[in-house]
């Protein structure tokens, strides 16, 4: 191999490294290789950012801001509720919403279209006593299945067809991805609906609501004379930690509730909502010169809402007392769930931790703001009226953009940017929520890893290693490099972003078909499907780490499902893109 060859090998080698190892946001590590290249010379000067305006990323781009228009429309929810009657079953429960999750992550972002089912999963939980744990590792992996049938389902699929535009000068079309994509997702379907639910433990989660928090929230009124008259929000916080309680909101005229920022200085007559149970605040109550008025299940005007924390959010390893996100925010931290157990005391102490469970309750738009502004993951449902002219507004553009690309009218890129703009011009997302709904990090990684992957195309490292391999272990039969290709890619997206994984493996698809004089179509495809299999650990698929705290998981939970899951995938793949390398 040349010098620039090994280089190339090795700077790949500290990118997967780097991801796979937690302390490097993939971001942050595909823009360093990409810096890394330049300065050595394997990507020149002027080429360097050209990937952050590939085709590619408009796509994925235009796909995350129409995903957000339709999300809000309510539909999903809508037909989960609907086709979800009372007392089905685990195995029912698996069919609907896995089918609805498959359905729906096909034309819309994986991550949105789990987040919508989650609220509904959670309900059939409570209603029929189905454990949490049995229903969402089941549905995550559901979506991820059905975000393999189409160009815009997954940022792999996205990143193969750039490939194949490299390879044959054309890309995929929107629906190519569905010849190998949907006998994978059917048959994932059938064994998580038959077998795979029952492999999954059965914990409880975290599956709290208004009503789970109810017996937390007590009323009283401040004294006069007594302690906390003319005490400060913040000092009566500081007071009541001793008694694991904090105040959650002042009580004014008609029973109006608010949340206080901590400067605010109490008076005699003032009603408040602390949480915390009444027999544990006990006597502390009379010492703080407060009364017990009566339980509250919740001041008019607020609302509870639970959301995940991902891996790389600003608030992992910071303690609730530091968040300060009542001053900030007009919000309360009342609850932590982790690994399933919901910690509600001592919370000004708790450090957070990726994949928590936080259960916030303030104002419904102070809540909003919060989840969407800090990157958290929501679990509460979204409704809108179906019929509404919000919805139409949404589904049309979508719905337009989809038929403009299939009928070959004009590239997928400019079809999907043209309806997410006019999507904006109507009004069913806001130009602030657009911007909010693209997943930047993800953008970061494609534009970053594409002109590294071309790198491994210019310098012939692609070929190089493939002849290396060839030469030691023999030439292998198409299934064999096939099912090789699905491995690889599912290995490493189980430690590194699925994206990154996809820029990586494409050159090294095409190559091989190349090598063994077959259409390169079938291996693109390969990695495609690998590359968008991570099931054997949280932190592979941002929707694994979605359940993981509403699920009760830990991380060597995801493999008991997954690993069969994969074996399926590949049992599955490998026949039909045989078939498709020998035509």
């Amino acid at each position: 191999m040349t010098a620039p060859q090994v280089t190339i090998l090795g700077l790949l080698a500290a990118v997967i490294a780097a991801m796979a190892s937690g302390r490097v946001r993939p971001d942050l590590a595909a823009l360093a290789a990409l810096l890394a290249a330049v300065a050595l010379g394997l990507v020149p000067a002027s080429e360097a950012f050209a990937g952050f305006g590939a085709p590619a990323v408009v796509t994925v781009a235009a796909a995350l801001v129409l995903s957000r228009g339709v999300e809000e429309t309510g539909l999903v929810q809508a037909l989960a509720d609907r086709l979800l009657p009372s007392g089905a079953g685990p195995t029912r429960a698996i069919l609907v919403l896995g089918t609805i999750g498959a359905a729906t992550s096909a034309f819309i972002n994986n991550v949105a279209a789990l987040s919508l089912l989650i609220p509904a999963a959670l309900r059939v939980c409570r209603r029929d006593a189905i454990p949490p744990g049995a229903l969402l590792m089941p549905l995550s992996f559901a979506t991820m299945l059905g975000g393999m049938t189409t160009l815009i389902g997954t940022p792999p699929n996205v990143i193969v067809s750039q490939g194949r535009m490299g390879a044959l000068g054309a890309p995929f079309g929107f629906f190519d991805f569905a010849a190998a994509g949907v006998p994978v997702a059917v048959a994932g379907l059938a064994y998580l609906v038959l077998a795979g639910w029952r492999l999954a433990p059965k914990r409880q989660g975290s599956t709290e609501d208004a009503r789970d928090i109810a017996p937390y929230v007590v009323e009283v009124a401040v004294d006069q004379g007594g302690k906390a008259d003319g005490m400060t929000v913040a000092a009566l916080d500081e007071a009541l930690a001793e008694h694991d309680g904090q105040v959650l909101a002042l009580i004014g005229a008609g029973d109006r509730t608010r949340v206080p920022h901590g400067a605010t200085v109490l008076g005699a007559g003032d009603r408040l909502l602390l949480e915390a149970e009444a027999e544990a605040l006990g006597p502390g109550l009379g010492a703080l010169g407060l009364t017990l008025a009566e339980k509250a299940a919740q001041g008019a005007g607020l609302t509870v809402a639970e959301a995940v924390v991902p891996k790389d959010s600003r608030l992992v390893g910071r303690t609730a007392a530091e968040l300060r996100l009542r001053d900030a925010w007009g919000v309360n931290l009342v609850g932590v769930s982790r690994h399933g157990a919901t910690r509600r005391q001592s919370l000004a102490r708790i450090r957070i931790a990726e994949g928590d469970v936080l259960l916030l309750q303030g104002r419904e738009e102070a809540v909003a703001a919060l989840v969407g502004s800090l990157g958290l993951l929501p679990l509460t449902p979204r409704s809108l009226p179906i019929g509404s002219d919000r919805a139409l507004r949404a589904i049309v553009p979508f719905a337009a953009g989809i038929a403009v690309a299939v009928a070959g009218l004009a590239p997928a890129p400019v079809a999907l940017a043209a309806a997410a703009a006019l999507s904006v011009a109507l009004g069913a997302v806001t130009a602030r929520t657009a911007y909010a709904a693209i997943d930047w990090p993800v953008l970061v990684v494609l534009g970053a890893m594409l002109p590294v992957a071309d790198a491994m195309e210019t310098t012939g490292t692609a070929s190089a290693v493939i002849e290396t391999v060839f030469a030691t272990a023999g030439t292998p039969a198409p299934p064999i490099a096939l099912g090789v290709l699905m491995l690889v890619g599912m290995t490493l997206s189980d430690v590194m972003n699925n994206a990154a994984t996809a820029a990586v493996m494409a050159p090294v698809a095409v190559g091989v078909a190349q090598a063994l004089g077959a259409p390169p179509d079938p291996f693109l495809l390969a990695v495609a499907i690998g590359a968008s299999s991570a099931f054997l650990t949280p932190i592979g698929h941002q929707n694994n780490l979605l359940v993981m705290g509403p699920g009760g998981y830990r991380f060597g939970d995801y493999w008991r499902v997954g690993l069969p899951l994969e074996a399926v995938a590949i049992a599955v793949a490998t026949p039909v893109l045989t078939l498709m390398a020998r035509t």
